[in-house]
């Protein structure tokens, strides 16, 4: 018998009439995490307070309607391609491809206007002694989005007796087509909808990061953090340099350290100073996306609270934006016959 519990529930239906379903799995450290088939998408995580009661840690909501009229990702599995593709357009041994664009917007961002996050998952629980998982699986049609290729998804979410949240992802094709998959958990130490997150101390282990526009698209360059507003190597609150960007928040990717012998590595870490919550990030993927929620807005979340601009901070995994066009970076094609795979963990600690 798993020392970690499942529970299941209906989550609502969509339009077409599709059920959602929710599955919440809890430790016996009194954490839990929620997980929706819509968007294979993470709802709820859920830590104990010193008064006994359990703290919400993530931005989310509390019924279906809502995820399916918001704009920003809470929680969501997203792709095909994570971040922002410039043009919605991309070129590949000498052949167009045309991806959509996302509404009122010029540019492809996090999978196109019905990427990932807006589609309905098949399910299936697995239950182990040490730890119990939600696996999701998809199958992305040749030309979704404007994507090439049939391309099959498993995205696994699971919670262990030592207090990490895995998201893991898999994926294979029959045509070559770009694949970067992650998670857009918004994340608040101090609780969802308890003020902004820049009182927290960052740090993350990486010395370069992506250079992009004003827009936030990539230009190929790769910079170092050493003297910016990006280095965070030693731990500063997130506020302290905040004024030195010009967009007026963090939505930055570093480059990660090469990974050794296909093991996640460390490469942040998170502290609410008030509570001490702590959260530490590893990960296999090359990239990590920071970003603090510069376009959140006061807006209703689970609860009955409110989240604010700055109200969540972001820890996407993935390759480096733009790699679609720059080849430079790591390529981001999967080829037929080649396995995507990729881990990340959220250890929490309190």
């Amino acid at each position: 018998m798993s020392k970690i519990i499942c529970q299941s529930s209906e989550f609502g239906e969509l339009p077409d009439g599709q059920l959602s379903k929710q599955y919440t799995l809890h430790n016996p450290n009194g954490m839990s995490i929620s997980v929706i088939n819509y968007g294979a998408t993470l709802t709820s995580v859920r830590v104990p307070s010193p008064d006994g009661t359990l703290q919400e840690v993530t931005l989310g909501f509390d019924q279906l309607d809502e995820y399916l009229a918001h704009d920003f990702y809470f929680g969501a599995t997203i792709g095909r391609v994570a971040n922002r593709i410039a043009n919605a357009h991309f070129n590949y041994q000498k052949k167009d491809y045309f991806l959509s664009k996302n509404k009122n917007f010029a540019h492809h961002l996090h999978g196109g206007e019905q990427g990932l996050d807006k589609v309905v998952w098949q399910a299936e629980v697995t239950i182990q002694e040490e730890q119990t998982s939600v696996n999701f699986f998809y199958t992305s049609p040749d030309g979704d989005q404007g994507y090439p290729g049939n391309l099959n998804i498993k995205v696994t979410y699971t919670l262990t007796l030592t207090n990490e949240l895995k998201i893991s992802f898999q994926a294979e094709t029959d045509q070559t087509t770009p694949v970067d998959l992650t998670n857009h958990a918004y994340w608040n130490l101090a609780g969802a909808g308890n003020g902004t997150v820049l009182d927290h101390i960052l740090q993350i282990f990486s010395d370069r990061y992506v250079v992009t526009d004003q827009d936030l698209l990539p230009t190929g360059q790769i910079a170092e953090v050493k003297g910016s507003p990006f280095d965070f190597r030693e731990p500063h609150s997130i506020a302290e340099r905040i004024k030195d960007i010009a967009i007026g928040g963090y939505d930055v990717c570093y480059v990660l350290p090469p990974i050794i012998n296909h093991n996640p590595q460390r490469i942040a870490k998170i502290i609410e100073p008030i509570s001490g919550r702590t959260l530490e990030v590893s990960t296999t993927q090359q990239g990590l996306q920071f970003y603090i929620g510069n376009s959140l807005r006061d807006y209703p979340i689970s609860s009955g609270l409110h989240t604010q601009r700055y109200g969540a901070f972001c820890m996407e995994t993935q390759n480096f934006p733009g790699a679609v066009k720059y080849p430079q970076f790591p390529s981001p094609f999967l080829l037929p016959g080649d396995k995507y795979q990729h881990e990340t963990s959220y250890r929490l600690i309190w």
